[in-house]
Formats: C-alpha cells, sequence, structure tokens
C-alpha cells in the first residue's frame, strides 16, 4: 500500500516536471525571454575614427572606444564585442540616470553602444544603447568614482537570434584603469532584459 501510494506520488512528480518545461519552452518560444549575461574583458579608449555616411568618409573624425570580452549566461557562451562612442560634457551636469548617493554627475553622454555577441553555434546577437558617464565629485579628483550605465535594444541577430527584438541594460562592476598610456581599461559587468523574435 505505501509502495502504490510512493509510486503514484513520484507520476505526479513527473507529470507536472513534464508540463512545467513543455511551458516554460512555449512561453520562451512565443513571449519574452528574460536575459542574464555577466561579461569580463577590455576596454581600448579614445580610438580615432573617420566618420561615415553610407560606407564613403566623411572628412570628420570622432572618438570612440572599443570593447573585447568573455560572456556567459543564459543565453550560452559567447565572444562580446562593443564599440561606444560618446560626447564629454564641458561642464559636468546633473541627470537622473546618475546614482542618487553621493554627488555624482553626469560627464559623458553615451551617444551610441553598439554590440554585438558571437556564440559558440555562430549564432549572432546585436544591438545598440545609449546611457551616461557618471563621477561622484565628492570623492575627490584622486578618488573619483565612476558609474556607467546603458540601456539600448535587441536589433536582430542570426541563427537562434534572428529577428530577436526587446531590451536590454548594462552595469558595470568593475572599471580599472590599466595604464593611462595606451588607455586599456580592465572591466567586467552584467547584462539584464528581455528578448523574444518574430517566428
Amino acid at each position: 500500500m505505501l509502495r502504490s501510494r510512493f509510486s503514484g506520488s513520484v507520476s505526479l512528480v513527473f507529470l507536472i516536471a513534464a508540463i512545467t518545461v513543455l511551458g516554460a519552452q512555449t512561453a520562451s518560444a512565443d513571449g519574452d525571454r528574460r536575459v542574464h549575461i555577466r561579461f569580463a574583458g577590455d576596454f581600448i579608449q579614445y580610438l580615432e575614427q573617420t566618420d561615415a555616411v553610407a560606407g564613403i568618409p566623411t572628412g570628420p573624425t570622432s572618438l570612440l572606444g572599443v570593447v573585447r570580452a568573455k560572456a556567459k549566461g543564459n543565453l550560452g557562451r559567447a565572444d562580446l564585442t562593443a564599440a561606444a562612442k560618446g560626447i564629454n560634457l564641458e561642464e559636468p551636469e546633473w541627470d537622473a540616470r546618475c546614482p542618487d548617493y553621493g554627488f555624482f554627475l553626469k560627464v559623458v553622454d553615451i551617444t551610441d553602444n553598439s554590440l554585438v555577441f558571437t556564440f559558440s553555434d555562430l549564432s549572432l546577437l546585436y544591438g545598440n544603447g545609449q546611457g551616461v558617464v557618471c563621477i561622484n565629485l565628492a570623492e575627490g579628483e584622486q578618488f573619483l568614482e565612476q558609474y556607467i550605465a546603458v540601456e539600448g535594444e535587441w536589433l536582430g541577430g542570426t541563427g537562434r537570434f534572428r529577428n530577436a527584438k526587446g531590451e536590454f541594460s548594462i552595469q558595470f562592476d568593475d572599471y580599472v584603469p590599466v595604464n593611462p598610456n595606451t588607455q586599456i581599461v580592465a572591466e567586467t559587468g552584467k547584462i539584464t532584459g528581455t528578448l523574444s523574435r518574430d517566428r
């Protein structure tokens, strides 16, 4: 008697688990999927590029930074490349996206932050965002605490991310200048958001 009750419970557990897995697969196929990615790599600042329209150089140059990183999370492992362009402000200014503790002011508007993830199955996922760089002026010039945040949208992909859309947020955990002469920075952080695909 005890054995049959236990066997029935086990069957019920397996049935509930199967329904849950099928439900989760349907939800992720049709709706938004939560994204959780951690990354670590390097950021090379102040690279000069010639601006172009439709692939034709227009003459002026602008500065950008390039990130090369490793990423892992619930979408899988990937290589991450990012290019960021920003505008340095002449005077620091208040911005609601800066932290509300200390005395953080915005010093850079990030106008473009383009991301390309290359996954091990050669699927690509790409997007673009905007953001801010804020510094805590209360810390004094020698110990400037920085806060960097980017909000963006997925613009598509290939393979399993074809027709991807959704939103993402980037937050940085570590941002450590390695050498001011070469303008290379070691950084870590996380990317969260949602992702869906049109069938």
